[in-house]
């Protein structure tokens, strides 16, 4: 099953992939953008270019008719030789004669192309220039100090083979003479028929070189035919504005890609449900959609059936019927940090879990900054506090609208929130609810801020993580994960929060919404304020100051 299965895993790892680099549309753009912006300026700035192009036949000049072989002296011509010759300083010296200008040749010849069509005996000359009338001007320059130099090199090499050959003649000329005047004093005899047949070798060798001669001053010495003259052109060679701006879209847009992908590759946060799952080694519950500005803490039950108040609806059906928990015991609502909002989550879960109908009693667990009474509709309700215990302090109803009532247990400033989440009260409350259908929703403040999370985890029935999932880390994930299953806890899964909307930068550089900071709500109209719940007498004296941890020493444990 394996090799079939894989063919189906990899369109879902490309879509993946794709999915992690539009996340950061921002990036896409913006290379998209600045490459547009550099073709443009390079298509401005740059100006355009011209290309004239000259072609010329190139003529086999030799100082005999035919080569060692029978090979024909046109079978001789080297183009690739010819070649080099043309884009040879010497040529782009009497180019620059020509023209009449004082440059330096190297700077005439970066702009010159010479090639040589395949199977031909033509060179193509190609100048680029500013202007048309410039590359013209510079393209037949070129071709016709190329024709200069290969005549002067062919009449140079023809004067010196004729001034070597005239060089050989004259001393046989000189001895003719001398036969000649023995021959005329001398009689009849052997001596005169020897003369006579050295003289005739002679003549013969003279006239050798004399044809020899006449037939070097005879050679064409032709370098070769112009067949193209470098016109100038009508339309610039260089790109347009329409193929650079296509262009500088392209590599901007590849550039883009790349700065996502590595973007992507160095992000520490979480950017999808398996990254959650694979650091926090446990399930998505659910995923909360994007909250409206203004929406009220309890969505569930007064606010109306929206998208959020349905997830939370799914969310605890599922934990009520999860083996895990079903229902049964407490359950701790935590975050890993600030970011994340715990405080959300635990209430709507409790107004869900109401409306299933059970009983429900929302602890809020943060004894140092409590104001969740504040923020909801609450009602006295029974109960009556207990001096020095908050675990037996007086519960407040919540009104959850069509979906019934829940119990609050508020939170209150203590001296040593530590000691009051780990007192034997506490203990009680999530261990031995007061009815059958008793659950107890716990949330505390965030489990990487301080150790109050860890004292409720090892005794609740379960631990439910929520994630900004624009926020949250994967080594704050792994971290929370040692911690809990290191204090005996176990979790259940985790809650993915969207945030709510508010676009900026970083929105649009993450693909998600940025982080806002919450202040405390204030008071609504008709809402009864919590009465206030009378804590502990101060502590004075050695063992206030040695056994009540400060803040600094609960952070210090996960450092």
């Amino acid at each position: 099953m394996s090799v079939f299965d894989e063919p189906a895993e990899e369109p879902d790892q490309i879509r993946d992939q794709l999915r992690q680099l539009f996340r950061y549309r921002a990036l896409l753009v913006l290379g998209l953008v600045l490459g547009m912006l550099g073709g443009a300026a390079v298509s401005v700035l740059g100006g355009s270019t011209y290309t004239a192009t000259g072609e010329v036949v190139v003529h086999a000049i030799s100082t005999a008719p035919f080569e060692a072989g029978g090979v024909s002296a046109d079978k001789q011509i080297s183009m690739g030789t010819e070649r080099q010759i043309a884009q040879s300083a010497s040529v782009a010296a009497k180019a620059a004669k020509t023209l009449g200008i004082h440059s330096d040749p190297a700077a005439l010849q970066r702009d010159l192309r010479v090639s040589n069509p395949p199977e031909t005996q033509t060179l193509m000359f190609e100048y680029n220039a500013d202007s048309a009338d410039r590359a013209s001007a510079f393209v037949n320059a070129f071709v016709q100090a190329y024709l200069d130099y290969r005549q002067d090199a062919a009449s140079q090499r023809i004067d010196k083979t004729v001034s070597k050959l005239g060089d050989e003649l004259k001393p046989l000329q000189d001895q003719r003479k001398v036969l000649d005047r023995r021959i005329a004093n001398a009689g009849a005899g052997a001596g005169r028929a020897t003369d006579e047949s050295e003289r005739s070798n002679l003549v013969s060798e003279i006239a050798d070189l004399q044809g020899r001669i006449s037939s070097l001053k005879s050679l064409d010495t032709t370098p070769g035919d112009i067949v193209r003259k470098g016109d100038p052109p009508a339309f610039p060679s260089s790109p347009g504005l329409a193929m650079m701006l296509l262009t500088g879209a392209v590599v901007g847009l590849v550039l883009g890609i790349l700065a996502a992908w590595v973007r992507s590759v160095l992000e520490p946060r979480v950017r999808s449900v398996a990254d959650v799952q694979d650091n926090l080694r446990a399930p998505v519950l659910g995923i909360l959609p994007r909250r409206q500005g203004g929406a009220d803490v309890l969505e569930v039950g007064r606010a109306g059936r929206g998208n959020r108040a349905e997830a939370y609806r799914t969310i605890a059906f599922r934990l009520v019927h999860d083996q895990r928990f079903a229902g049964r015991g407490s359950l701790l609502i935590v975050a890993p940090r600030e970011n994340a909002d715990a405080v959300s989550v635990a209430v709507n879960l409790a107004g869900a879990f109401a409306e299933i109908g059970n009983d429900i009693l929302l602890v809020e667990a943060d004894l140092r900054t409590p104001d969740l009474a504040r923020r909801l509709p609450v009602h006295p309700g029974h109960g009556r506090p207990v001096p020095g215990s908050w675990a037996e302090g007086e519960r407040l109803a919540v009104d959850a609208g069509v979906d019934g009532r829940f119990d609050l247990l508020p939170g209150r400033e203590v001296p040593n929130p530590a000691r009051a989440l780990s007192a034997p009260e506490f203990a009680r409350l999530l261990n031995a609810p007061s009815g059958p259908n008793e659950n107890v929703v716990v949330v505390t403040g965030p489990l990487l801020a301080h150790a109050d999370g860890l004292a409720v985890a090892k005794q609740a029935a379960g631990v439910v993580v929520v994630c900004d999932l624009n926020e949250v880390r994967r080594d704050d994930l792994d971290r929370v994960w040692e911690l809990i299953t290191g204090a005996g806890g176990h979790i259940l899964g985790a809650v993915l929060d969207k945030g709510s909307h508010g676009p900026s930068l970083r929105r649009l550089s993450d693909g998600g919404p940025t982080h806002r900071k919450r202040g405390r709500s204030r008071p609504r109209a008709g809402v009864v304020n919590p009465p206030s719940l009378p804590g502990p007498p101060p502590r004075t004296g050695p063992a206030s100051a040695a056994g009540a941890p400060t803040d600094a020493d609960t952070t210090s444990l996960h450092r």
